[in-house]
């Protein structure tokens, strides 16, 4: 069930639903933002394939598509995550009955924000090291991207994944469902 067939019943749950959707929908923005970085990278190295041969090179065309990679998996990471993509054990819980759907649901809410927030916990060493520019990767303002602009997607995503283990948490504690599909409508 995702937040989108939910029906909720008192003022708690309709907050806390429309707070699912949202958390959804930006799951679906950074869904996309990731299939965006995925053709830029794949732009680029079709520009490379048909442009060496003719001896043409730009030599800012490899930096670039590491920092789309990068940024993929970055963006990705939230995507996965609130999409339901993620690695679930559910054909296991199942079996145990609603006690083990409830078991697997608070352990996977927890163990995510035990690694969200150690992701969370190393951001200002990060910041801190971050320093400089990333070689070759130059803007059409020709300054070249400054090494902080790659992990800005992993703070971003690591934070929305971790409030949206909270926000599971609430709705646990307001009597909603686990969001489950085998689907993703757009709504």
């Amino acid at each position: 069930m995702t937040p989108f067939e939910y029906s909720p019943e008192s003022p708690l749950q309709r907050a806390l639903n429309r707070l699912d959707r949202l958390n959804w929908q930006m799951g679906g923005a950074f869904l996309w933002l990731s299939n965006a970085c995925l053709l830029a990278m794949l732009a680029l190295t079709t520009a490379t394939m048909i442009l060496r041969p003719m001896g043409l090179a730009a030599y800012w065309i490899w930096p670039w598509t590491m920092v789309f990679f990068i940024w993929l998996s970055f963006f990705g990471f939230f995507a996965l995550y609130a999409r339901l993509k993620d690695v679930r054990v559910d054909f296991l819980a199942e079996r145990m009955g609603a006690a083990g759907m409830l078991v697997t649901r608070i352990v996977s809410d927890a163990a995510t924000l035990i690694v969200t927030g150690v992701l969370l916990m190393q951001v200002p060493k990060v910041i801190a090291t971050s320093t400089g520019i990333y070689d070759g990767a130059t803007m059409p303002t020709g300054v070249e991207l400054p090494r902080l602009a790659l992990s800005l997607p992993l703070f971003i995503s690591t934070a929305l994944v971790a409030l949206t283990a909270i926000l599971d948490i609430a709705k646990l504690a307001a009597g909603m469902p686990e969001n489950v599909t085998d689907h993703h409508p757009e709504i």
